[in-house]
């Protein structure tokens, strides 16, 4: 009985009321893990978090983590002392995404190629999930367009033909010119 107890002493340690806060040791080692031009656009603790969700034989599960939205992927740290990551999700990369988001317990299921992840948040945190599908889907918009955007200017014209080609090249790949020359 004594185990049990403090079993259920050290499990209501880790819950908390604040589920949208990263704790200050996990918010500085997360900021240094972020590129420069990326920024978090949210953070919700989650009851847990798998990868590989439908092999169950090699998945990985990791409970009581975070869900951290960037303007570029979904990071899931896990709850300690400091940052440590779980998962890294480009939101380039995801294929489909599934939205169960009722008073119950609210779900996410997310594809990427070769490999699904499966977010689950706690009842208690259900109020900060509304709306969660429509900040996610923007993110993976803006994060697709901006891919598109530096797509596009990875190539430049050919002044003398025309042509279509990679910004790295020193000679044109249709008509031979020499490209800096022109420029």
């Amino acid at each position: 009985m004594a185990i049990v107890n403090a079993i259920k002493d050290f499990m209501g340690g880790l819950v908390t009321n604040n589920y949208t806060e990263l704790p200050e040791r996990i918010k500085t080692g997360l900021n240094k893990y972020l590129n420069d031009d990326e920024e978090i656009l949210l953070t919700l603790l989650d009851y847990r978090a798998i990868y590989r969700a439908p092999r169950f034989i090699d998945s990985n599960t990791f409970f009581n983590s975070w869900f951290v939205l960037t303007s570029d992927r979904i990071i899931i740290a896990r709850n300690s002392s400091h940052f440590k990551r779980f998962r890294d999700i480009q939101l380039n990369d995801i294929t489909q995404i599934f939205y169960e988001l009722d008073n119950t317990e609210p779900r996410i299921s997310i594809t990427t190629p070769g490999n699904e992840d499966i977010v689950e948040f706690m009842k208690a945190a259900s109020a900060h999930c509304q709306e969660l599908d429509k900040r996610i889907d923007g993110a993976i918009e803006d994060a697709k367009a901006r891919k598109i955007q530096a797509g596009k200017e990875e190539f430049v014209l050919c002044k003398k033909c025309g042509s279509k080609v990679l910004s790295q090249s020193k000679y044109c790949s249709e008509c031979g010119s020499r490209l800096d020359a022109l420029l």
